[in-house]
């Protein structure tokens, strides 16, 4: 896929979304099929998704008192203390 052709498409789905218009008058203005169009709106959505994950945390070495934050893809924020890697790896697994 021509990454200026995904760029191009995903630039014009940000611009629909901001305008407020229904995608079919936005496909009007813009010359462009309502399923192209459409097709795109649901590539950007699934490229969205797939950027959320987890991280490595390494807790070794740390000052206890130390807090860590667990934020999980529904937006449910945890903090925590960090002196305990067996329940912050609990807490993850929750997910």
């Amino acid at each position: 896929m021509d990454i200026n052709k995904t760029e191009k498409m995903f630039a014009l789905v940000v611009q629909w979304e901001a305008s407020g218009m229904t995608q079919k008058a936005f496909c009007e203005q813009i010359q462009l099929k309502v399923g192209t169009f459409a097709y795109w709106v649901a590539k950007k959505k699934r490229s969205e998704e797939s950027v959320g994950g987890f991280a490595l945390v390494d807790l070794r070495g740390e000052p206890s008192g130390r807090a860590v934050e667990i934020i999980y893809p529904n937006g449910v924020r945890l903090l925590i203390g960090g002196e305990d890697p067996g329940l912050i790896g609990q807490l993850i697994k929750l997910y």
